[in-house]
């Protein structure tokens, strides 16, 4: 992974542009995709990440409901945007800010491949568990 989102960054006017950190615009220089993502917030996805994204969601099962739906809802909330050189501002559609229930401050999370925009309450009560507490398939 080239280009690891890392750190948070605080927004205080959750309707204006997005600014993005300087550590965050290499990762955004071929472009990106916004989309609603899994646990109320917005992913921005680096045209890599996106790909790769798109590779393991094609191999979903298509015969199972959720499947389908997990599908619809990320790619019909799919929307391309491009960094211009020298710029670090990206529009936030009102739509996604509304689902992921942003109305106030909001809070830009580096989620390794991809970054997360969060209403600022809700990302402070997420960010309140313990890693040891969480359920995973795996051992880190």
């Amino acid at each position: 992974m080239a280009d690891l989102l890392l750190g948070t960054a605080e927004f205080l006017a959750a309707d204006a542009p997005l600014e993005l950190p300087d550590r965050f615009v290499p990762a955004f220089a071929a472009g990106g995709v916004l989309t609603i993502w899994l646990d109320g917030c917005v992913a921005l996805w680096p045209a890599p990440a996106w790909s790769s994204l798109t590779d393991r969601i094609g191999a979903l099962p298509l015969s199972l409901p959720d499947g389908r739906a997990f599908e619809r809802v990320l790619f019909s909330s799919a929307v391309e945007f491009e960094i211009e050189p020298g710029a670090r501002r990206l529009a936030v559609p009102e739509a996604h800010r509304r689902q992921a229930g942003i109305d106030g401050p909001a809070v830009l999370v580096g989620a390794g491949d991809h970054a997360e925009l969060w209403d600022a309450a809700r990302c402070a009560a997420v960010a309140r568990q313990r890693l040891e507490d969480l359920a995973l398939p795996v051992t880190v």
